[in-house]
């Protein structure tokens, strides 16, 4: 059984534009979540018994999600909107996390050519948070 803490005990998320240039406002993460994306290549040679399997590496992709003390999640989407409508194309921008485990060991990494789609936003009324939801893809993950 997993001890308290070794799936990361502290992540730090921090977003730029595709020219390194931080958000004005960092969102609020609540939840995080990130998926390797592959496809597989299969091939049977006649004659052969066994057969050949390749998985190749095409991405990654996930979620945040988190409440809005501040304009962080709006300003996204409103900054991919205004790139969409001056330049014809998609604004891509870098995530870069920070893990730190219970046993000191760190982890960085720099998650590049990332677009934002599925803009989600919801409140259960009165007093409770709004809570934003955006998905990501990414096209690589570098080591940093």
């Amino acid at each position: 059984m997993a001890q308290d803490g070794l799936l990361g005990k502290k992540l730090i998320i921090a977003f730029t534009d595709e020219r390194g240039n931080a958000l004005q406002k960092s969102p609020e993460i609540l939840k995080w979540s990130v998926e390797e994306i592959t496809s597989e290549e299969k091939k049977h040679p006649v004659g052969e018994e066994n057969e050949h399997r390749q998985v190749l590496q095409s991405g990654w992709k996930g979620t945040i999600e988190g409440q809005s003390p501040n304009t962080a999640y709006d300003d996204i989407v409103d900054l991919k909107q205004q790139y969409q409508d001056q330049f014809g194309g998609t604004l891509k921008f870098v995530i870069f996390t920070t893990e730190t485990y219970k046993d000191g060991t760190v982890r960085k990494y720099k998650y590049e050519e990332v677009t934002f789609d599925g803009y989600k936003r919801s409140s259960d009324g009165g007093s409770k948070p709004i809570t934003n939801n955006l998905n990501w893809h990414a096209t690589r993950r570098v080591k940093q």
